[in-house]
């Protein structure tokens, strides 16, 4: 079997434990994140500045970020819509005026609506706090008074944080509404310093901030229907993929966040004013069932075989991955790759794996689990 020759930095970055922080990394805090370390070392290693490098299960965009930020052409494609909003948010640049105008809306109408919001309508989002739904609701109907569409898309980014803050992991309800208007222009502005840092590396990696958005296409797709029509957009077959796909068995939220008592609320797609309507399974390319299981090999297999088509003949193909049953999945993944046309490389010193320390879906209550153990594959087309 190949071998790749790794240095010490690549197995550092495998095995970051620094929280997911810089660039425009924080505006929202998507399911099964990983260090952008990782991506940004096998990017550096693995790619040169202009050339195209895809990720076909994107998520929140760590990777299509890193990418960019290291002078890449980045195509992503996600089955969620709510990951197609929270990337492109997080990779849209904005001018002096932008942030005039979304810095008045947040100071004005937060001030506002802690004084008084018997002018909000609830919608009546499932399980979402009253104090959290009034304040939202109230940004929201005045954010539509902002006048282009990224900066609206960049108000409901924000309130999307501003929300996740005030339910995720806390073990207290949810803050009044008086604490969720001081926090809310504070929030702005630190998302505004993190896109100012992620056009500045842009800008160091030769991408000019007018540019940023025409480096990357991000689609609002299922990876198996990725097809060679997205090259004469990137410019480029992919020379580089690096993904982090569903992971088998393993039960993930993608698409809702738990509030107190962990109760499932769907009010991300609420927010950011998406299309939602599946359920779990559909995000996570299968259930823990073994039909659902059986299903999610076939997608995978799919979708592999589409993603090849796009890549170079000498491209590389890395991803970090999961599952509920190491010895066995593992070696079943492997022969959906095989399938799909791929070979494995592995390093000089095998395969490389990760732990992943509390695991937030599963360690609160089981401690170590195999889900906790993520493998980094490495195949190149056949």
């Amino acid at each position: 079997m190949p071998r790749l020759a790794l240095d010490d930095s690549f197995q550092e970055a495998l095995h970051s434990t620094k929280p997911v922080d810089g660039l425009t990394h924080g505006f929202y805090l998507y399911p099964a994140r990983f260090p952008p370390e990782i991506p940004r070392q096998v990017i550096t290693t693995f790619s040169r500045p202009g050339e195209v490098v895809a990720d076909p299960f994107m998520g929140g965009g760590t990777s299509i970020i890193e990418g960019l930020a290291q002078g890449r052409r980045m195509i992503g494609a996600d089955v969620n819509a709510l990951a197609h909003f929270v990337s492109t948010v997080r990779t849209t640049p904005l001018s002096n005026l932008d942030e005039f105008n979304i810095r008045l809306w947040a100071t004005e109408i937060s001030k506002s609506l802690k004084d008084d919001a018997s002018w909000v309508t609830r919608p009546g989002i499932k399980n979402l706090p009253p104090t959290v739904e009034t304040f939202v609701a109230g940004m929201l109907e005045m954010s539509e008074c902002l006048p282009f569409p990224r900066q609206r898309a960049f108000a409901r980014c924000a309130l999307l944080r501003l929300s996740q803050w005030s339910l995720d992991c806390k073990d207290y309800p949810a803050p009044r509404r008086s604490k969720l208007a001081r926090r809310f222009p504070v929030l702005v502005e630190s998302m505004f310093d993190g896109l100012k840092e992620f056009v500045d590396h842009c800008g160091a990696a030769g991408i000019r901030k007018y540019e940023i958005t025409r480096q990357r296409t991000l689609l609002y797709q299922s990876a198996e229907t990725i097809t060679e029509d997205i090259l004469s957009v990137a410019g480029d077959r992919a020379k580089l993929v690096f993904t982090s796909p569903p992971y088998a068995g393993v039960h993930v939220l993608y698409h809702r966040w738990q509030s107190f008592g962990r109760k499932e609320t769907p009010a991300p797609y609420w927010i950011a004013n998406v299309p939602d309507g599946y359920g779990a399974s559909f995000y996570t390319c299968g259930s823990r069932t073994p039909t659902g299981i059986r299903n999610y090999f076939a997608k995978m297999t799919a979708a592999f075989q589409a993603i090849r088509n796009i890549m170079a003949p000498d491209g590389l193909l890395v991803q970090l991955v999961g599952f509920a049953d190491v010895p066995t999945q593992l070696q079943e993944y492997l022969a959906a790759m095989e399938a799909a046309g791929f070979k494995e490389h592995t390093t000089s010193d095998g395969r490389l794996t990760r732990h992943v320390a509390n695991r937030k879906w599963y360690a609160k209550h089981k401690g170590s689990t195999p889900a906790s153990v993520e493998v980094l594959l490495f195949h190149r087309p056949r």
